[in-house]
């Protein structure tokens, strides 16, 4: 391509104008100092060197279009003559999206068979389920949130200590699994130190905690238990009914304990639902 020596003029003065605004000269403020000055400085060649930059900016875009290509990236560029006074002369070299020789596309999808899934009874209830189970959800936290708001309570300083101390653990442990990177790069990664991180953490084991005892609070005062028979089916659940105790005994004491809880906070909320329904 050639940018005509008129053209590749007008670029020079440009380029001029915006080296005077980058260059700083002695007794002048930064942009403000003569244009022949700040020439007499730079040299002919850099505003020379701009202008060519700022023309070829100018003219592929423009070639480009008259050409109807569609560039695939960035041009290589090489000059071929950039002088003063004269035209410019430049190759551009860019690869440009493939065509592709489609077939009979129309015909194709006429004979391509469309088969609608069949919706089953099943499939709408399971639906329903995840729709309701999603919803509830959302109703638990929410009211957690609000329960929270209004509770006078202070969690002891070494129970949310410990917690958190654990959940930093849980949380270094789990993360190469989960991203493939260590701790170290990590605070790298989010712009943070352990101790930020940690207060984090912190925030949520405190709000678990609160949580918890709100629940406790209520099943209390609701007089809500869980019973032995209860424990035993929900622990013949996770072992296939098999009825075998587990490998640890200290681990089946833990599963029973989690248990436990787990089935006294679902007996809470669903006498939380039941308040909401009447």
């Amino acid at each position: 391509m050639e940018i005509p020596a008129q053209d590749l003029a007008e670029f020079e003065e440009k380029a001029l104008t915006e080296i005077v605004k980058e260059t700083e000269i002695d007794g002048f403020r930064k942009g403000a100092a003569p244009k022949e000055m700040v020439k007499s400085k730079v040299g002919a060649q850099k505003i020379l060197d701009r202008a060519a930059t700022l023309a070829i900016e100018d003219s592929f875009p423009k070639t480009v279009e008259e050409s109807k290509l569609e560039p695939l990236g960035y041009p290589q560029i090489s000059l071929l003559k950039l002088a003063s006074g004269n035209p410019l002369e430049y190759k551009a070299t860019v690869a440009v999206y493939p065509q592709a020789k489609l077939p009979d596309y129309r015909g194709i999808a006429a004979g391509f068979e469309f088969k609608a899934p069949e919706v089953t009874e099943d499939d709408i209830k399971r639906l329903k389920m995840e729709k309701e189970r999603h919803a509830r959800e959302h109703w638990r936290r929410d009211l957690l949130e609000k329960l929270a708001q209004k509770t006078e309570i202070e969690v002891p300083e070494i129970l949310a200590a410990g917690e958190t101390r654990k959940a930093m653990d849980d949380f270094k442990k789990r993360l190469p699994r989960a991203t493939g990177m260590n701790f170290a790069a990590y605070l790298k990664k989010i712009g943070k130190t352990e101790s930020q991180v940690e207060e984090d953490v912190a925030k949520d084991s405190e709000a678990r905690i609160k949580n918890f005892l709100i629940l406790q609070e209520i099943a209390k005062a609701e007089k809500i238990a869980v019973g032995e028979e209860e424990i035993a089916a929900a622990m013949a659940k996770i072992r296939g009914g098999d009825g075998e105790t587990l490998p640890n005994a200290e681990d089946d004491a833990q599963t029973k304990n989690y248990l436990r809880q787990e089935l006294q906070t679902e007996k809470v909320f669903q006498l939380l639902e039941t308040s909401f329904k009447k």
